[in-house]
């Protein structure tokens, strides 16, 4: 069942109404009677375009349950809260133009042989969880869908697919859905009726295919794809391990296949730790040589070990997704072969080390994004990137670096370096000199100083320096003048900046930032700051100086900040705030002061003036921006209520 039905659902479970309700969803009448205990079709309005009939109590449709309404396009009998649903002969006779239809979900589902006679621009038909069996491929329920594009049999108790000569005229079907069966095997001649079909999505994961005992019992098993190429193979959460896989990949030899997903085959791979147990090797997808594969997706499995060579038949692949598996090890010349490949994901794995052969096959290959992160990575060996000279997003974040790696990627675009253990900067200028992004949140780097040297890379865009050590900063090393650079946003936040701005020290750190549009300063411990901090960012939008220490701003800190539209100063403990800080941003339309506290006194009269009066858009209702003062009674009182009591005009 679509999701949409079950939200439409909820929302008149509550009420129970016993007439359908007609809306109008864009241009599309909508009649909604779901979960309204009908026990036959209700009348409808003739302009009905979608009639929602799930989660009722319907027992049975025939060629008189629906009123003759031409402009019905799609339907849904999904979930009737019955025994069972028996749908008889030309049931759908009267609303034959619909080009959906909804029967998932009702456990028991009885098909009269004639049942979806006439529907001939049909295009979708969901049969989700019905309780069905090998018979709905083989009676020729289908044979009037000529137009069936999508044919949704999941979570059914299908065992062979083997569908009828109807299927043979259905040269329209493109996505067939067989997850969640008890299909084992599919050989030879099982699918000759669908030969010819180019299937966009074939989905046989979640049932019983193995293909283990083929060479062991020299069972015979010709190719039952022969002469149909398919898009997506879907082949994940079956009980697969290595011989088996083989063997399928071998028995379909030949087919046509640009995607193949194999996630959750946990028989697949040795595991950590395990050596009785077979990992992937050359051979395992040497069946798919011909195939053309230009994606492979084995995440979520128990692979340990890459063996040289192992992808050496995939000389097309294109995307190479081992995510979540148990890799501890990358065998020289693991990736060898792979000509073609442009995304390579090894993400969520036990790597400890990376050494200066790990990418050796991809040397020729035009790979632009390498995802380590969420390793054990701990040791990078000298160069061990060098090769891949066409990488332009490396992401290594959630490892345990100490230092930026000894690499040169002059390509390389996307830096992701953030959750690691890195103390400084050192090297990023020759690993990444031209890089537009980069991550070093959540390390541990201690000076603010080090900016200087990452501002010294030109294309330079979006600096993520949060969650880190920063509490000092050293001077700009000689020589080193900042010139134009293209920084668009930094993020300083959850650092300790109030102690450098408190010793005086790197108070121009930002002055070079003409094009500046984002500035995070949030939870950095500020109780005051410099006043010409934010001096020439001229281009600056946003400004983050939330969840700090600050008790006033002076007058002069935003001037000159003629581009910014949103300010938050939200959770600051702040004893007097002059509207004046911001009175000169002609381009000021959004303000944060929730959580935000204020020491209520009559300094505070010229801030509940402005707040009665401003366009500017407050992120919480002027009414919940409160002032604590004793006595008790002042306590908490709305700061707009306290000045107009404690605050006489003429005060």
């Amino acid at each position: 069942m679509h999701w949409w039905i079950i939200f439409l659902a909820m929302g008149s479970a509550l009420a129970i109404p016993r007439s359908c309700d007609l809306v109008r969803v864009r241009t599309t009448m909508v009649a909604n009677c779901q979960a309204q205990d009908h026990l036959v079709v209700p009348e409808i309005m003739p302009s009905t375009e979608v009639l929602l009939l799930s989660f009722n109590r319907i027992s049975k449709v025939t060629e008189f349950s629906f009123p003759s309404v031409c402009s019905i396009q799609k339907l849904a009998l999904g979930m009737q809260l019955t025994m069972a649903l028996d749908v008889g002969d030309r049931a759908f006779s009267r609303v034959s133009n619909i080009t959906f239809l909804d029967l998932g979900g009702n456990r028991n589902l009885m098909l009269h042989d004639n049942a979806f006679s006439g529907l001939s621009k049909l295009e979708v038909l969901l049969l989700d969880v019905n309780g069905l069996g090998d018979t709905v491929l083989q009676k020729g329920y289908f044979r009037d869908l000529l137009s069936l594009k999508k044919l949704d049999l999941t979570g059914n108790a299908i065992q062979r697919v083997r569908p009828d000569a109807s299927f043979h005229f259905l040269r329209m079907l493109q996505f067939i859905h067989l997850k969640l069966n008890k299909i084992d095997a599919i050989c030879g001649d099982d699918l000759q009726n669908l030969r010819g079909l180019n299937i966009s999505l074939l989905d046989l994961s979640s049932n019983r295919l193995s293909y283990r005992e083929l060479r062991k019992n020299q069972t015979e098993c010709p190719n039952p794809f022969y002469n149909i190429s398919i898009d997506t193979l879907d082949i994940s959460s079956n009980p697969w391990n290595v011989e088996g896989a083989e063997n399928f990949f071998m028995t379909i030899s030949g087919t046509q296949v640009r995607h193949v997903q194999m996630q959750h085959s946990g028989g697949i791979g040795s595991s950590f730790g395990f050596k009785n147990i077979r990992d992937v090797s050359a051979a395992t997808f040497s069946g798919l040589n011909e195939s053309n594969v230009v994606s492979l997706d084995l995440s979520k499995g128990f692979i340990s070990g890459l063996s040289p060579r192992v992808f050496s038949a995939l000389d097309q692949l294109e995307s190479l997704n081992l995510a979540l598996n148990k890799i501890n090890r990358l065998s020289k010349e693991a990736f060898t072969g792979l000509r073609s490949l442009q995304m390579l994901n090894l993400s969520n794995n036990l790597l400890g080390e990376i050494y200066s052969d790990s990418f050796e096959g991809l040397q020729s290959s035009p790979l632009t994004y390498l995802d380590l992160k969420s390793n054990h990575i701990g040791a990078i060996q000298h160069n061990a990137f060098n090769n891949l000279i066409s990488l332009q997003a490396l992401d290594l974040r959630d490892n345990s670096l100490t230092a930026i790696p000894s690499a040169q990627l002059p390509g390389l675009k996307h830096v992701f370096l953030g959750e690691n253990r890195i103390r400084d900067t050192y090297g990023i200028r020759s690993f990444s000199g031209g890089a537009t992004l980069i991550d070093l949140a959540y390390n541990r780097l201690q000076d603010l100083g080090e900016f200087w040297q990452i501002l010294a890379i030109p294309s330079l865009q979006y600096l993520l320096l949060s969650h880190n050590w920063i509490s000092r900063c050293s001077s700009r090393p000689q020589g080193l003048t900042p010139g134009d650079n293209n920084l668009l946003l930094l993020d300083l936040s959850d650092n300790s900046l109030g102690a450098v701005w408190r010793s005086g020290s790197c108070v121009n750190i930002f002055h070079n930032l003409r094009k500046l549009m984002s500035l995070n300063l949030a939870q950095n411990r500020l109780s005051t700051l410099p006043e010409d901090l934010f001096l020439g960012l001229s281009s600056l939008q946003k400004l983050d100086l939330s969840r700090n220490m600050l008790t006033f701003l002076h007058e002069q800190l935003l001037q000159g900040l003629t581009s910014l539209k949103t300010l938050r100063l939200n959770e600051n403990s702040f004893a007097t705030l002059s509207p004046a800080a911001w009175s000169q941003l002609p381009s000021l339309r959004f303000l944060d002061l929730k959580d935000t506290t204020f020491i209520c006194h009559c300094g505070l009269l010229d801030l509940a003036t402005w707040l009665k009066t401003t366009n500017v858009t407050l992120i919480i209702p002027k009414e919940e921006v409160t002032c604590l003062l004793p006595p008790s009674s002042l306590w908490g009182l709305p700061l707009l209520a306290y000045t107009e009591t404690a605050c006489p005009r003429n005060e």
